[in-house]
């Protein structure tokens, strides 16, 4: 209605008088209109635009035209306008200090404090409470008195403020007045300073511990903790607390009740020995005082003050009893609720205050406050049980703790399971044995069985580098864990197999990869981001051997992968493990799961040793720079942009460089893509010759599915220079053994990950090494055919299953002639299956099947009906084609097509 730029005039009336509100009005002259209208809500919008408008009109001009407005202002008969115009007194007074540090802090104490010291006396709550806030942002702004440069003492903003309070606190007939004041002195001590505090506010504050109204007193004795803060110890406990205890005694039940609700911030700024030497007595007093409103705040405060105390020797003896009554009695009396919570809030202090010795008298309030009926009671046990488990040591975290986190992390309430799954990598650094991690990470999977809720799997996948890393540094067992400190700090450092038992290394690959391979497929992006940042964590955690010293390597950092930089031989398990991501992920039909490769990349290059992604994820990545899904390509550019500069880890990679410079071109020229063109035209790539652009790996649609030369994931453990694929029917034999062996591994992956109950005892019995069976050796390759009609096309189709038309005859090579043309790498090319894709593809897409007929014969010819197709295609071959495809698989591809 009174927005700046009406679209048109507006005409008001006030009683006889007509207002005009037109487009052409200046900011000044808008300020001067609303601010002198007779209409309070024309009044409202100048005191709501006033900073606005003091930017817009400059400092001269808001001196001379607004301020005077604001004095006016600061009398209106509208509440509302009074209490909105404080609200803004402290943007002001930053503006006019910017302005001009020396007139605009002078204005500030001349003009500003005084209105505020008009409106601190105001009846309304509101306002006053307003002015109180506005008084504390003013004094932020101001500085002591100094001397300026003609020897004459500048006005102390701040003593105008101090002087301002204190004639607030002597109205003897306007208790609120007196309350107020009494708020300020606690939040302008800080601003005040040391000096002044002891000199006026300490004295002003014990002076109104004596003042005759009780709602007085009350505000009192809530206001304690700053001024003391600030007095230093030695006068606090000189002048305050003696005035302090006045109140905890007070004849008024409310005065004592604030006071034990203050009491533990007050403590908090004396040290230990003063705490327990001048509080315990005044605890002790309302812990049994008359009032139950007392006692009850006393109790809730009894365990804040137990954990102040800090060490057992200073917490009195029957204080701890008392404590453990208060949660036993809680449970049984509904109108302790309240106690309850604050105590599970206070617990894990106490019991680190109190340490392992004090367990015996602690064990049933800890399983008490675990099983509240309160869900809220739940979650503080839920969110602080790590630190009770580092308190009484691994046997009785075992024993005692990991039982009831096992029932928390099952909870019914979301809050509660939300607040134990942030915990899980501590309870496994605070339990470093094997059966405590196998526990653990039993209760968390069988937790995430039933998860519903997408921000608690989001929570769960943002533990999982934690909880990788809390397995990485357990010692190899128990007793290690009580070795010389310096010796247990080196063997968690170890990225070795000697400081990696091999039970932790078992429990990875049971529980925490299943879990993450499931995140990373999950339905939720968020949900498939979070886990995907912990791919490194994972490959650590599963395949120490990886995450060697990359100085030790045989090739150098931003190798190109032609040859093998890893010292070791990788294992079955871990073979198959990056083989699964690669085809899971890399080359998925869905672009979202090829976008999650890409983030687990970005966490690879991030935090392993540089030549693992090299070694085995980086043709992967390239490929996806040229992914037909735009999502995608802007997701690589945005993603490995920032490793590509001089200063990243990727700076030297001259693949990666010129994998970043084909998609600077091709969204600039080929296919024009404004977002990623944007992106990339702010990058100083370096030059890149013709030649390494042709030698990069094509998009994934351009690959075949052999597995020859596939560097280390070419054989179990071999080094990638083997040349026993050279025939393409053996390849394809070789690569359905291959196949078979990795559905082995992710049978025996889900078969492990299953929760006990479900799995046959042998499964449950066996804590060593993932056992995969692995063939021994692939079948006998068939000898080279002819290449002439349909013969090459059998001898390149296992199992008498057709050739994919797109294929065309394959031509026998010679043991001399090359595996893979050059620029062409056959290391990731052999990792999917492209005759099954191809297979499927022609079943989802009818119309595909037929394409090298309809380019060889006559289209005329090629009308079918649909059976008599599927038909045909049933009678090629004993599998009868992918009949029964999967329907999701299909639906992400046409997600991709569409993208």
């Amino acid at each position: 209605m009174f927005s700046r730029t009406p679209a048109k005039p507006a005409t008001a009336r006030a009683g006889n008088e007509s207002v005009e509100i037109g487009e052409t009005l200046s900011a000044l002259e808008r300020a001067r209109h609303f601010g002198t209208s007779k209409l309070s809500l024309q009044r409202l919008v100048f005191v709501n635009e006033l900073v606005d408008t003091a930017h817009d009109i400059g400092f001269d001009a808001t001196v001379s035209q607004l301020l005077p407005l604001v004095q006016r202002l600061a009398s209106d008969p509208e509440v509302l306008v009074r209490q909105s115009l404080v609200a803004h007194f402290g943007d002001l007074a930053g503006f006019l200090i910017q302005s001009d540090p020396e007139n605009g802090y002078q204005k500030v104490v001349d003009d500003l404090l005084p209105t505020v010291a008009l409106l601190l006396s105001e009846k309304a709550a509101d306002v006053r409470q307003g002015a109180a806030d506005a008084l504390a942002t003013l004094a932020s702004h101001l500085r002591p008195g100094e001397i300026t440069e003609s020897g004459q003492r500048r006005k102390s903003g701040l003593t105008e403020v101090l002087m301002t309070v204190i004639e607030l606190a002597h109205s003897n007939d306007d208790e609120d007045a007196r309350s107020a004041a009494v708020q300020l002195l606690n939040s302008l001590a800080e601003a005040l300073g040391q000096d002044l505090c002891q000199s006026f506010v300490g004295i002003e504050l014990v002076a109104l511990c004596e003042d005759p109204s009780f709602r007085v007193r009350k505000a009192t004795a809530s206001n304690f903790a700053e001024v003391a803060r600030v007095m230093g110890e030695a006068t606090a406990l000189k002048r305050l607390v003696p005035a302090f205890s006045k109140l905890v005694h007070d004849a008024h039940w409310g005065v004592r009740k604030a006071a034990a609700e203050s009491l533990v911030p007050l403590a908090m700024t004396l040290s230990p020995e003063k705490r327990k030497e001048c509080l315990t007595s005044m605890v002790n007093d309302l812990l049994v005082d008359s009032s139950r409103w007392v006692r009850m705040s006393g109790l809730q405060q009894l365990g804040y003050f137990i954990a102040s105390l800090e060490v057992a020797d200073a917490v009195p003896e029957g204080m701890l009893l008392q404590y453990v009554e208060v949660v036993q009695q809680s449970k049984a009396n509904p109108d302790a609720a309240d106690i309850s919570y604050h105590c599970a809030y206070t617990f894990a202090a106490v019991t680190k205050a109190m340490g392992k010795a004090s367990w015996p008298s602690l064990k049933a309030p800890f399983v008490s406050l675990c099983t509240d009926v309160q869900a809220k009671t739940r979650k503080a046990m839920a969110a602080s049980v790590h630190i009770v488990a580092q308190a009484v040591g691994p046997e009785l975290t075992e024993a005692e703790v990991l039982p009831q986190f096992e029932a928390l992390l099952q909870d019914t309430q979301v809050e509660v399971r939300q607040a134990a799954l942030k915990n899980v990598a501590g309870i496994l650094r605070a339990a470093p044995g094997s059966s405590s991690h196998r526990a653990g990470l039993k209760a968390l999977q069988n937790g995430m069985g039933k998860v519903d809720n997408w921000r608690l799997r989001q929570l769960a996948a943002l533990q999982l580098g934690p909880i990788c890393a809390a397995l990485v540094e357990a010692p190899d067992d128990l007793e290690a864990s009580e070795q010389d400190s310096a010796e247990a700090a080196r063997a968690s450092r170890s990225p070795s197999k000697k400081g990696k038992s091999a039970a932790a290394k078992d429990l990875t690959w049971s529980v925490v990869v299943p879990l993450f391979l499931q995140l990373c497929g999950d339905a939720v992006a968020q949900v498939r981001d979070a886990a995907a940042k912990a791919a490194a964590g994972i490959l650590r955690a599963a395949a120490p051997e990886m995450f060697l010293n990359p100085g030790t390597c045989v090739q150098e950092e931003g190798c190109s992968g032609s040859s093998s930089g890893l010292q070791e031989p990788l294992q079955a398990g871990t073979n198959h493990l990056v083989r699964h991501l690669i085809r899971t992920f890399a080359r998925a039909r869905s672009f979202r799961n090829r976008m999650t490769y890409i983030r687990m990349c970005d966490a690879i290059i991030r935090e392993a040793p540089l030549h693992i992604f090299s070694e085995l994820f980086l043709r992967s990545l390239i490929r996806l720079g040229a992914d037909r899904v735009k999502n995608v390509r802007l997701l690589w550019a945005n993603t490995i942009l920032p490793h590509l500069r001089k200063v990243g880890r990727l700076g030297s990679d001259n693949l990666m460089i010129a994998a970043a410079t084909r998609l600077q071109q091709a969204s600039a020229k080929d296919n024009p893509d404004d977002e990623v063109a944007r992106l990339l035209a702010g990058a100083q790539l370096p030059a890149v010759s013709p030649e390494e652009l042709a030698a990069l790996p094509g998009p994934e649609s351009d690959l075949d599915d052999s597995d020859a030369g596939d560097g280390p994931l070419g054989t179990e453990g071999g080094t990638g220079d083997s040349s026993e694929c050279s025939d393409v029917g053996a390849a394809l034999l070789e690569q359905d053994a291959e196949d078979a062996t990795e559905e082995s591994f992710m049978s025996a992956l889900s078969d492990r990950a299953a929760p006990p109950a479900e799995q046959a005892p042998s499964q449950r019995e066996d804590a060593g090494a993932l056992q995969i069976e692995v063939p021994e050796e692939a079948p006998e390759a068939p000898k080279p055919a002819s290449p002439s009609g349909s013969a090459a096309s059998k001898a390149a189709s296992p199992a008498g299953k057709p050739a994919s038309p797109t294929m065309g005859p394959q031509v026998p090579r010679s043991p001399q002639a090359p595996l893979t043309p050059p620029g062409h790498d056959a290391v990731e090319d052999g990792l999917v299956q492209q005759l099954e894709i191809e297979r499927e593809m022609d079943e989802t897409f009818s119309d595909r099947r037929l394409l090298a007929e309809a380019e060889a014969g006559n289209p005329a010819d090629l009308e079918l009906p649909e059976k008599e197709a599927y038909a045909s295609e049933a009678a090629s071959g004993p599998t009868g084609g992918y009949q029964e495809a999967a329907s999701d698989d299909s639906k992400d591809h046409a997600d991709d097509l569409l993208s």
